[in-house]
């Protein structure tokens, strides 16, 4: 069902503003890729954000939560309803304790890279095998990005969530369960802020595997084009996407603009102004491929969002 004038302007009441309207989402990826979505809403804080859904749920308006976009493939067509980017809600804060522990409590819009850093500079270990991993903290809990045999699950103490009724919860470590890229949270709820608890360490150390995590990630991913990162799920520990992909002949293999890098086979770059037809033809064929000829099925990391698909 289409968004009415009326419902655009009940979205603009409750920004403060006026939405955005017919936005490419390419500008709001990492791909750019993406045609344009009918409305964009940019809330201001927590309490905006909890409006906009609840409202979004109780109209029946077809939306979509789009954190940093860097997992993310819209077709070409765009989305046809509402993207809300909770971007603008960003707070970041540290609390230390005497006993050399720290609290980083970090809402959704804030970017994990960030978080990361933050954390380094002041002397708190943990989150250092993360180094380099896009995104903002909502989508990488939601997914439970990850690296280096570690996710952000791991660290989470706490998390406060919208539930499917605009409501604001918070969720302690233990009563949700997470996993390689998924994490259970409470069905259509979206993650406002976590709390991650991390100790304090020797700074030179902290630096030294900063800068380790650093060197092994500029080695072997790809830079200079747009992507979104991994595309797909690791079939066995032991087997990862990029070496079966690659074992198969796809790397550097091109469609349209779009290409598997032939730095990282995990990774389709956007050469040329790929469009999604050309990423998703690649995703076809490298997925009937490795089941035809190893008998995998392999599964999508990044998320394909089709542009009348129902997320309320």
């Amino acid at each position: 069902m289409k968004i009415s004038e009326t419902q655009i302007q009940l979205i603009g009441s409750i920004l403060g503003e006026d939405p955005a309207r017919d936005l490419p989402l390419k500008n709001l990826t990492s791909f750019r890729i993406g045609g344009p979505a009918d409305v964009v809403g940019f809330p201001k804080d927590a309490e905006t954000l909890a409006r906009l859904l609840k409202f979004a749920r109780q109209e029946h308006i077809r939306y979509f939560v789009l954190g940093s976009g860097t997992n993310v493939l819209f077709h070409d067509e765009g989305f046809r309803g509402l993207i809300i980017s909770p971007l603008r809600v960003k707070k970041l804060d540290v609390q230390t304790n005497k006993c050399h522990e720290a609290h980083i409590v970090a809402q959704c819009g804030t970017s994990l890279p960030m978080v990361v850093a933050r954390s380094c500079r002041l002397g708190f270990t943990g989150l250092e095998p993360l180094w380099g991993i896009p995104g903002s903290i909502g989508g990488s809990i939601a997914c439970n990005a990850g690296a280096n045999g570690l996710s952000v699950g791991d660290f989470i103490e706490e998390v406060e969530i919208i539930n499917r009724d605009g409501e604001i919860i918070s969720l302690k470590k233990g009563s949700f369960s997470y996993g390689y890229r998924f994490c259970n949270l409470p069905r259509q709820s979206v993650v406002l802020q976590t709390c991650f608890k991390l100790m304090r360490s020797d700074p030179y150390q902290i630096h030294a595997r900063l800068e380790n995590f650093r060197s092994v990630r500029r080695s072997t991913q790809p830079h200079g084009f747009p992507s979104a990162g991994c595309v797909f799920k690791n079939p066995a520990r032991d087997l990862s996407a990029g070496a079966l992909i690659e074992k198969l002949g796809f790397k550097a293999m091109r469609c349209g603009g779009a290409e598997v890098s032939s730095v990282h086979a995990n990774f389709i770059v956007n050469r040329n102004k790929a469009k999604a037809s050309n990423v998703l033809e690649l995703i076809d064929h490298i997925t009937e491929t490795a089941y035809k000829r190893e008998g995998i099925s392999l599964e999508l990391e990044i998320r394909i969002v089709n542009p009348r698909e129902n997320y309320v």
